[in-house]
């Protein structure tokens, strides 16, 4: 993809691309808070936060390969090849690549939290046309934003905590 923006039809094929390679995810950040009815503006990438088991990165790294993905670099305007296999995610909080269906980020431990199997806990299961979506809560995307302390974030998190007002669930 030239433009590198993911449009609904890629972000449900790097989704369906997990389920099918059973690797144990969540959506986060503003893909995950879309999913959820919240009022965001539309994002450019896909986050996914995968549990940190050494199974669960053989099978996203498989995937990875499947989606003929290349790590994103700043500057770079072709993503660059790298080894994909289980030894690629040692040590690595974050990593972006581009894939055949857009770009995709991987963050083992988001900001604000303890990583895949803090998320799971509030986390549930949305679905969208018939693709089982595993999400982050909002009110842990909230965390995260406000823990990141991105000037980007700022605006997103008024819309957040609002969206949480508003369902009750003021829990910022």
């Amino acid at each position: 993809m030239s433009d590198e923006s993911l449009t609904p039809v890629a972000f449900e094929r790097i989704v369906e691309a997990l389920n099918r390679g059973k690797v144990s995810y969540l959506v986060i950040g503003g893909v995950a808070a879309i999913l959820q009815g919240v009022p965001l503006p539309r994002t450019a990438d896909l986050d996914v936060t995968p549990a940190s088991d050494i199974e669960n990165k053989k099978r996203l790294a498989r995937v990875l390969r499947d989606l003929d993905a290349k790590l994103r670099v700043s500057g770079l305007e072709e993503g660059v090849e790298i080894r994909l296999d289980e030894r690629t995610f040692t040590g690595m909080v974050t990593m972006t690549f581009v894939t055949r269906f857009g770009p995709f980020d991987v963050c083992f431990v988001p900001d604000g939290t303890a990583g895949y199997d803090d998320l799971i806990r509030d986390g549930h299961v949305v679905d969208r046309l018939g693709i089982q979506i595993p999400v982050a809560s909002v009110s842990d995307i909230v965390r995260s934003k406000r823990a990141a302390g991105r000037e980007k974030d700022a605006s997103h998190l008024v819309i957040l905590m609002d969206f949480l007002a508003r369902l009750g669930n003021d829990q910022t």
